[in-house]
């Protein structure tokens, strides 16, 4: 529950300092109670008022320097200072503990705290045997392989590790964030991030009315339009495949029939014209009356 932790620190972190600044007025009445008793009972001479180590005096000196302006308590305790701002009227404290406020509404029935400790709530789950939590502590679990020896967190911390070299004097933190360096670069008039986004840039470019993107989108709807008529035409080569696979099978028995003639007939009518090239009455069949 540490974002719980978190939305009270203020309330506690005031609360520590008002005790403590209680317990110092409670230490400087007992101190001036101890000496009107003791003046009064007559037991308390000059020299026990002026002991360095065990007087009143001594815890009046104790008490002036812990409430100094140059130490915590006394920077807490002035008027203006962490105390008065966290106790004022509207303050954190008062906001956080008001009728309807931060508190209120984490104690509510039904509200967040309520949900985290209900029953199968979040904190029930993370804290179930073999949770979240069990796998995380369990041994060889996550926290064991992050720390273990030449794990990855001795690889990231190690000398010339990545932190290292992201840390280091010279190394690509202060190359990035040095004056003049990539991101002072970058953001300086006329730089990359001007470049790319300022009027008339390279992304309002780009994203422009009728520009780069756009043309790229008509292309797109252009080559889906494509999709069916690719289609039809590969039904269309697969027709015209079949077509010829049937032309094939009837050339084949014409070429046969060719081959079962005379071979005088062919020589005799198969002769080329020596101008035209034609040839004379290959498949022709014998004249008549021969």
């Amino acid at each position: 529950m540490n974002w719980v932790s978190a939305v009270t620190l203020p309330v506690r972190v005031g609360l520590a300092v008002a005790e403590s600044a209680v317990g110092v007025a409670e230490s400087a009445v007992a101190t001036t109670r101890m000496a009107l008793a003791a003046g009064a009972s007559g037991s308390l001479d000059a020299i026990t008022l002026a002991n360095p180590r065990s007087g009143p005096l001594q815890l009046l000196g104790q008490l002036a320097e812990l409430t100094s302006d140059d130490r915590a308590l006394g920077h807490a305790l002035r008027p203006g200072g962490p105390l008065d701002r966290l106790l004022e009227p509207g303050g954190a404290v008062d906001r956080l503990t008001s009728k309807g406020g931060t508190l209120d509404r984490l104690l509510e029935p039904g509200g967040p705290l309520e949900r985290i400790l209900a029953d199968d709530g979040p904190l029930t789950r993370v804290l179930a045997e073999d949770g979240a939590l069990d796998r995380l502590l369990a041994e060889g679990g996550l926290l064991d392989r992050l720390t273990a020896v030449d794990g990855p967190i001795e690889r990231l911390t190690a000398k010339d590790g990545p932190v290292e070299l992201l840390t280091k004097e010279g190394g690509v933190i202060e190359a990035l964030t040095r004056e003049n360096g990539v991101i002072d670069n970058a953001l300086a008039k006329g730089g990359l991030v001007e470049t790319l986004l300022g009027e008339e840039g390279a992304i309002q470019r780009l994203t422009a009315r009728n520009g780069p993107l756009d043309q790229l989108v008509t292309v797109a709807e252009s080559l889906s339009s494509l999709a069916p008529n690719l289609e039809r035409m590969s039904v269309s080569v697969e027709i015209l495949q079949d077509t010829v696979d049937v032309l094939a099978a009837a050339v084949n028995p014409l070429g046969e029939l060719v081959g079962k003639l005379p071979s005088r007939w062919v020589k005799s009518r198969g002769a080329v014209e020596p101008k035209t090239g034609e040839v004379r009455g290959a498949l022709q069949g014998p004249a008549v009356g021969r």
